[in-house]
């Protein structure tokens, strides 16, 4: 009977031990240096699009950092801190020098934060090393369309079909045999090539520059919205094997150069690429998880299946792309900043692989073409 009782206090006990998300990270026993590269530009954005999702989406349950359980309305409260410190800072750089606002800034988050940074798994890039988290960075497309097709804009974004039978077409069907053309699931047509849209599929999101028939123009943006079950490779290593490129001259770049030299080559090295991405039309920024709307420079991707919710500060430490120099060549420079856990990838592995998101332009492009590095990582929770 003893034994009995014990076994059914034990699963009663289930429930709750069920609803600890573990997070593979250990505490930092000594106080780190802060810097925002942005001076809290955009963070502001960033945490209050956060705090809208948890009120539609809720908070229940406990996280568990290093060896402290935590009711996860903490990561609410710690959002709205390091709001109110970055509002601090940004108050006090207005009349004081930037050193002592500096100062003020880590006192602050040292004193009221404990700060966690993961373990990286053997299997991963940073296990042996001191900078234990790999970086990459994606950022969103812009396109140019209508709502109509035209000479001028021909190839079509689509959503998600809602018949089975449809949902499972391959890139190559879909965009060159028209397996989806005329069933009403086209949002868009662009003017943008075959390359572009797959660019677009890589980075699952994107902004839309529409050109109306009466001249007028709008902006919109597209979220990811499913895709077929067909598997997902980078053209570009089609491209090394088969001699059309050399890896060290495989550059987006050179792989679009290659694609307008050769356009009787696109349907063979996409077809490469069977998986296909659909898209749904917003009025915001590209949604990540949980319906959050990306913020540029303030957003990142981490493994959904080990950090499960969405809101956890990430201050990163590691290296972005700044400009080109007289050669052409990549020039980087290290930065550190306040990032906010909102979305996840597909390629997005481990304990300590984070996707920065860098938004718009030129330069959110040549970063996340340009970016795989090793770096710090931390999470800050209000003591």
């Amino acid at each position: 009977m003893q034994i009995l009782i014990l076994f059914l206090s034990f699963i009663m006990t289930l429930p709750s031990l069920m609803a600890v998300e573990i997070t593979p990270t250990v505490q930092v026993n000594q106080s780190l240096n802060f810097i925002d590269d942005l001076n809290f530009e955009n963070l502001d954005l960033a945490i209050n699009r956060q705090l809208s999702s948890y009120e539609v989406q809720g908070l229940g349950g406990d996280i568990k950092f290093g060896s402290r359980v935590y009711p996860k309305r903490v990561l609410k409260d710690s959002l709205l801190l390091l709001q109110s410190i970055g509002a601090n800072t940004r108050l006090c750089l207005q009349s004081n020098p930037a050193e002592e606002c500096l100062k003020f800034l880590n006192q602050e988050i040292n004193s009221k934060f404990t700060i966690y940074r993961p373990v990286p798994k053997k299997s991963e890039s940073g296990y042996k090393s001191e900078l234990t988290t790999k970086y990459t960075s994606y950022y969103s497309p812009d396109l140019t369309g209508s709502r109509v097709p035209t000479e001028r804009f021909k190839r079509a974004i689509y959503r998600k079909p809602l018949e089975t039978e449809l949902q499972n077409f391959s890139r190559v069907e879909i965009d060159y045999k028209g397996a989806l053309a005329g069933k009403g699931y086209e949002i868009f047509w662009v003017e943008d090539s075959f390359f572009d849209l797959y660019l677009l599929h890589v980075q699952g999101g994107g902004r839309i520059n529409i050109i109306n028939a009466d001249g007028s123009k709008e902006i919109k943006y597209l979220s990811y919205d499913g895709k077929n079950s067909k598997s997902f490779k980078m053209i570009y290593h089609y491209l090394i094997q088969s001699g059309y490129l050399k890896p060290e001259n495989a550059s987006i770049d050179n792989q679009r150069k290659f694609l307008q030299e050769n356009p009787h080559k696109e349907e063979e090295v996409f077809g490469t690429c069977p998986s296909y991405v659909y898209f749904r039309e917003s009025n915001e920024e590209p949604y990540g998880l949980d319906n959050i709307p990306l913020t540029e420079g303030r957003s990142l991707a981490m493994d959904s299946k080990i950090y499960q919710t969405t809101g956890i500060i990430n201050f990163v430490k590691t290296k972005r792309a700044s400009h080109l120099d007289e050669s052409g060549r990549v020039v980087k420079v290290p930065f550190s900043r306040f990032f906010i856990g909102q979305d996840t990838g597909g390629a997005i592995k481990g304990n300590a692989r984070c996707d920065l998101y860098f938004g718009y332009g030129p330069l959110a492009e040549m970063t996340a073409y340009n970016m795989n590095e090793m770096g710090e990582q931390y999470f800050l929770i209000k003591k």
